[in-house]
């Protein structure tokens, strides 16, 4: 699952040096990735509420979403299976 892939990769990316890494500059500075989060949300949300919907560009910024998210739980250490866990729990 590409999910698990990302996950996995962001994890390496720990390690590597912020000037050369966007994502390791993520990892390093938690305000960061947190302004990020917010940022990519409002922006998907934005698109969300046009008459015009653009499908490519509401795919584009929730993907957006969904990395900064996964850079910001990998930076606290909360595996992506931990959040998918709490979702099945709540299916029924």
């Amino acid at each position: 699952m590409i999910l698990d892939e990302l996950e996995a990769l962001l994890r390496e990316r720990r390690s590597a040096d912020p000037a050369q890494s966007y994502t390791a500059a993520l990892l390093a500075d938690p305000d960061l990735v947190q302004r990020k989060i917010m940022e990519e949300a409002f922006e998907v949300c934005q698109e969300l509420g046009r008459a015009d919907n653009d499908a490519a560009l509401t795919a584009e910024e929730a993907a957006d979403v969904i990395y900064h998210l996964l850079v910001g739980l990998v930076s606290v250490d909360v595996p992506l299976a931990d959040v998918l866990a709490v979702l099945e729990s709540r299916r029924s």
